[in-house]
């Protein structure tokens, strides 16, 4: 994930949150950033320190929590299937019947996911082009679904900005750690600054 200066991501992997301004090392100008990549289910949201001006008709997180909520059970079944049952099968050559049954339920969480999001369609703020773009995708390829619920909640975003956000969800150290990146961040930028006027 490329993140502008003044990003910070947002995960919950489990029950606590934690907050990111991304890797020191960028890529075009922007930062790097590798948030929850072992935790399939996990919402994430990238917001701005900021508050900009298309983030006024965003959802607000109870809402959005809530509607993906189902698909973060999903995406473990489906990674169970995927790193779990799928090598044993293999190892083991299950026959043809056992391997439609396990294809099956690769594709009939993917399936449910999608019928649910068409569902939650409003809540989140998807568009048909999202939905078809989506479903497309885990579709024709079932381990796409492992990230569904991080493309929908970064596609949906939040009202909030960062730094209001960071104050509702982080636990002080957490937020203490934030707020100190967030000075580096700016201190850093503030010289690059300095740098190009000088030359």
């Amino acid at each position: 994930m490329l993140l502008y200066a003044d990003e910070v991501v947002f995960t919950r992997p489990a029950r606590r949150w934690a907050a990111a301004l991304g890797d020191g090392a960028t890529w075009g100008g922007r930062f790097l950033g590798f948030p929850a990549l072992l935790s399939p289910g996990a919402p994430v949201f990238r917001l701005a320190w900021e508050v900009r001006a298309e983030n006024a008709q965003r959802p607000e997180l109870e809402a959005v929590l809530r509607a993906v909520r189902p698909l973060r059970w999903l995406a473990w079944l489906l990674a169970i299937a995927l790193f779990g049952l799928v090598p044993l099968a293999l190892a083991m050559h299950w026959s043809p019947i056992w391997l439609l049954g396990l294809l099956a339920l690769i594709y009939l969480p993917t399936l449910i996911a999608m019928l649910w999001l068409l569902r939650c369609r409003a809540t989140l703020g998807l568009s048909r082009r999202d939905m078809a773009s989506m479903g497309f995708d885990v579709l024709a390829c079932p381990p796409f679904a492992l990230n569904l619920v991080r493309r929908v909640t970064l596609r949906c975003g939040l009202a909030q900005s960062a730094d209001v956000f960071a104050d509702a969800v982080l636990d002080p150290v957490s937020r203490a750690r934030l707020q100190r990146a967030w000075e580096a961040r700016r201190a850093l930028l503030a010289d690059d600054d300095v740098q190009g006027d000088a030359e």
